[in-house]
């Protein structure tokens, strides 16, 4: 394969993208961290966070989903706990 002077540049400015990319990504996990570390808190939290910011922005009504996911699973714990426990006789 024979490449002219135009597919090589385009070739290289994938190339070149692909580095900032990184880099802005490895930028992204420290800022996370740093965060984390600030709230006292994991940085997968923070991942959780700005996940559910960023579906509640493009959709809607995604922090109301995970409100009723969070209420039948509080709902859900009681009876578990219960099942756990023996039985006093």
């Amino acid at each position: 394969m024979e490449l002219d002077h135009k597919a090589r540049e385009a070739i290289e400015d994938i190339i070149t993208r692909r580095v900032g990319i990184n880099s802005m990504q490895a930028q992204i996990k420290e800022d996370i961290k740093a965060v984390a570390e600030y709230l006292a808190i994991k940085p997968a939290q923070i991942g959780k966070i700005i996940s559910l910011v960023e579906r509640e922005r493009a959709k809607g009504d995604a922090i109301e989903a995970e409100r009723g996911i969070i209420e039948a699973a509080e709902v859900l714990t009681p009876m578990m706990q219960q099942a756990a426990e023996p039985a006093i006789v």
